[in-house]
């Protein structure tokens, strides 16, 4: 073979070669690298599972508490015998006349003294009385208010309450009781119209 031929030969295999060298001197510490992160990925795993045991043992741990709470909590429900059988009513009042803000007093005072209705938490499921009042003549502001009434039936909590019936009327300081008694009376109506929405 002619010695030029020789050499141009001897040159392209050395081309070829030393990229592929190159390559695979790269390729060996990546190797390496990966062997000692798999053997720390396997130590670690059993730790996953050690953790992810113990917090299934936490939590089985944990529900039997909570299920006595809740026991317990339906158990004082039960136990009370004083609200058995009555209705949870909520007075919500907004204004600044000095008649409506009474008229809500004897409403709540009327209802606490009821033996058909007790007096409930915001977040409570029952009846629920909004009222309004302003006065009825502006200059002379305690001469007389018109107020105006709306009974909701509410299932606690943020849920929308559902609009059961609503009224309007006229008060001054002489009728402040009578009025308050006959709201009361009003809702006791209603109450056994809808007696299906407040079954438990």
């Amino acid at each position: 073979m002619n010695p030029l031929r020789r050499f141009v030969v001897v040159v392209v295999v050395m081309a070829l070669l030393v990229p592929a060298v190159a390559l695979a001197q790269q390729a060996a510490p990546k190797a390496e690298q990966k062997a000692p992160e798999a053997q720390a990925e396997k130590k670690a795993e059993p730790k996953v599972e050690q953790k992810a045991e113990a917090k299934t043992e936490q939590k089985a741990e944990a529900k039997p508490e909570h299920k006595t709470v809740k026991t317990e909590h339906k158990a004082e429900k039960k136990q009370d015998p004083a609200n058995k059988g009555r209705v949870p009513v909520v007075v919500d009042y907004e204004g600044e006349d000095a008649l409506g803000q009474r008229l809500a007093f004897e409403l709540r005072e009327a209802f606490r003294a009821s033996t058909g209705f007790r007096l409930a938490g915001a977040g409570d499921k029952g009846l629920r009385l909004r009222l309004r009042a302003v006065p009825e003549f502006k200059d002379r502001p305690g001469l007389g208010s018109i107020y105006a009434v709306s009974w909701l039936f509410s299932e606690g909590g943020n849920v929308l309450s559902y609009f059961l019936d609503s009224g309007l009327g006229v008060i001054d300081e002489g009728s402040l009781k009578r009025e308050a008694q006959s709201l009361t009376a009003r809702t006791d109506e209603l109450s056994g119209r809808f007696a299906y929405l407040l079954s438990e």
